[in-house]
């Protein structure tokens, strides 16, 4: 149900890529499977602003401020929960050993935080109809 241009276009992007045999095995079998198709910003706005009645303008001013405001808690360690569509919240990564895969030399990775999202049930089962 996808636009066929998308599909022509991934094909053609996909066989114009010069890749290894083992590379270009994984890429026929990710092929195979649905195509991801990206749902840009404009047309994410656009949507928003069908969806609310508000205009265009309002609805890009309405999304900005519903991610800064997801972002700007999140980064100071707080939890966002929307029921029925999920979690954000801030995940902490311990230090550890690493390895630089050009020398193979051990490098040590420091500690950090890293945002995370969790998807509710309710869209999870949105995402697979299937099932």
């Amino acid at each position: 149900s996808r636009p066929s241009s998308t599909t022509m276009y991934a094909a053609k992007k996909a066989s114009t890529k010069k890749s290894s045999a083992k590379k270009s095995s994984k890429k026929a079998a990710a092929s195979e499977e649905e195509e991801v198709v990206n749902f840009k910003k404009a047309a994410f706005v656009s949507a928003l602003a069908e969806k609310t009645g508000m205009t265009k303008a309002d609805s890009d001013i309405a999304l900005a401020a519903v991610l800064n405001v997801i972002a700007t808690e999140v980064s100071a360690g707080k939890r966002i929960a929307l029921p029925g569509f999920g979690t954000f919240k801030l995940n902490y990564r311990a230090a550890r050993k690493g390895r630089n895969p050009k020398t193979g030399e051990e490098i040590d990775i420091k500690a950090s935080y890293s945002p995370s999202f969790s998807a509710s049930k309710t869209f999870k089962e949105m995402a697979n109809p299937d099932r």
